[in-house]
């Protein structure tokens, strides 16, 4: 293997490995003739994974589809990231408006995260069992119902109550997607896509308090759930018409699949001369489904396994050295930049007198690190996993993305340089511009890092 990658001497098969490239047929491959690949100036490029013959399958979906679906969910996804700390510019004003500490104000509105936490493995068990499509549309009409009852609250304890619910509907947006993104879209094309989604994320994160706060100086804070209840609803209605049920039971389609053995055949003979293929047995075609029949919510069951079972199931994955290094580096990543507004409400409003507005104004900083991700980040993944392949003899391991994620570091020196700053600095100005640089960091860390990890682990899962 190329690159210093050790062959494995115990599986015949490992997870996250394929053929991926034949470029300029290179490499003499016995079975690669009867797998698909990709149209255009990426016909070099075998599919994986292999797709069937079943034009209902995402993974056969036209561009426009799978595009309209991909950019509504990034869509949500932004609302639900602003959502997290988006009154954060404000809690000093509303801890004088409730007569109650900072902390308490935080605490309320924070309880989102607990529902967030909470619900990740319950709507993951029931995406499996039901389906994407029912689990986003319960998931936006959540967000929405929970931002008028935050609206309408009178109290801290109906405001708790309602982020608690908002939670519930954020945990989809926040987790669910990318393994969408793994339905419908081929491995080299999961990398840009992933980092485009966590932009979306992060922009979210970082506009929302901003845009929150000219709200909540010139009207109220009420009025900015007001607001944003406005594109969540476009956001209902375009997950309704846009986003179709992306979870295919294979198993009804299992002769349309190609051969099962021809991908591990043709690792296992790359380097040979060509040979005989075999063919998988023909099998007529389901027909279309027409788009009127793509708009049910209820799409019946992708899953025989009984509810308690898909529930218990991730919980080995605990014991995984990747479940930990992806809390460690990309989730804990993401709470810390969601705590970022909280605390610079708290640091500018005490130590050197910000309003709510000015306060809103110091997350532009993150914007830059976050543009320079995602123009650097999303061509660069998914390029340079087919030029490593290239010179692998063909063959993709999921290892080759590591060598995109040593920009963890600058998270780790972006976050580091926000805790000196606040213990050093005492002009707001040295104060401003310096937690600009760190943020700029920690940004193009965080989302450069996270989306190339999540697609990277979204491999092995999805071959296993």
């Amino acid at each position: 293997m190329a690159f210093g990658i050790l062959e494995d001497e115990h599986l015949d098969s490992v997870p996250g490995t394929s053929l991926l490239s034949d470029y300029r047929h290179q490499t003499k491959i016995g079975h690669a003739a009867s797998l698909k690949r990709g149209i255009g100036n990426q016909s070099y490029i075998i599919l994986v994974p292999q797709p069937t013959d079943d034009p209902n399958e995402p993974l056969n979906w036209p561009k426009w589809k799978k595009e309209a679906c991909f950019w509504t969910l990034s869509f949500a996804t932004t609302l639900c990231g602003a959502l997290s700390p988006l009154v954060g510019a404000g809690y000093v004003l509303l801890s004088m408006q409730f007569h109650v500490s900072v902390d308490e104000v935080a605490s309320s509105f924070g309880a989102l995260l607990l529902g967030l936490g909470c619900f990740m493995i319950v709507q993951n068990v029931l995406a499996v069992k039901f389906g994407h499509r029912i689990v986003y549309l319960g998931s936006v009409f959540l967000m929405f119902i929970s931002c008028v009852w935050c609206a309408l609250s009178p109290s801290l304890a109906s405001i708790r109550a309602s982020r608690v619910f908002q939670g519930f509907g954020m945990s989809s947006l926040q987790c669910l997607v990318p393994a969408t993104i793994e339905q419908i879209y081929f491995v080299h094309e999961r990398g840009s896509r992933s980092v485009i989604w966590n932009f979306c994320l992060m922009a979210g994160i970082t506009l929302g308090p901003l845009l929150y706060s000219y709200v909540i100086k010139n009207m109220s804070w009420q009025m900015g759930f007001w607001f944003i209840t406005i594109p969540l609803g476009l956001a209902g209605l375009l997950v309704f018409f846009f986003v179709p049920e992306t979870s295919y039971a294979s198993h009804e389609n299992h002769m349309l699949r190609p051969s099962t053995h021809s991908q591990k055949n043709s690792l296992e003979d790359v380097g040979s001369p060509v040979g005989a293929s075999s063919q998988s047995d023909e099998a007529p075609c389901p027909p279309i489904k027409s788009y009127a029949s793509q708009l049910k919510i209820w799409n019946g069951t992708f899953n025989d396994a009984d509810i308690t079972t898909l529930f218990f199931r991730p919980f080995p994955l605990l014991l995984s050295p990747i479940t930990w290094f992806i809390f460690v580096s990309y989730c804990m990543q993401t709470v810390w930049l969601s705590l970022m507004p909280i605390c610079s409400s708290t640091i500018f409003t005490i130590e050197y007198n910000f309003n709510a507005t000015q306060i809103g104004l110091t997350n532009l900083g993150g914007i830059v690190g976050i543009v320079l991700a995602t123009f650097i980040s999303g061509p660069l993944t998914d390029w340079g996993t087919v030029w490593m392949s290239k010179h692998n003899k063909g063959v993709y391991e999921p290892e080759f993305r590591i060598v995109f994620m040593s920009t963890m570091l600058f998270g780790v020196f972006g976050y580091a340089g926000w805790a000196v700053i606040n213990s050093t600095f005492r002009s707001w100005y040295n104060a401003k511009h310096a937690l600009d640089r760190s943020s700029r960091l920690y940004s193009y860390g965080q989302l450069q890092h996270g989306s190339i990890g999540i697609s990277s682990s979204d491999v092995p899962l999805g071959h296993t």
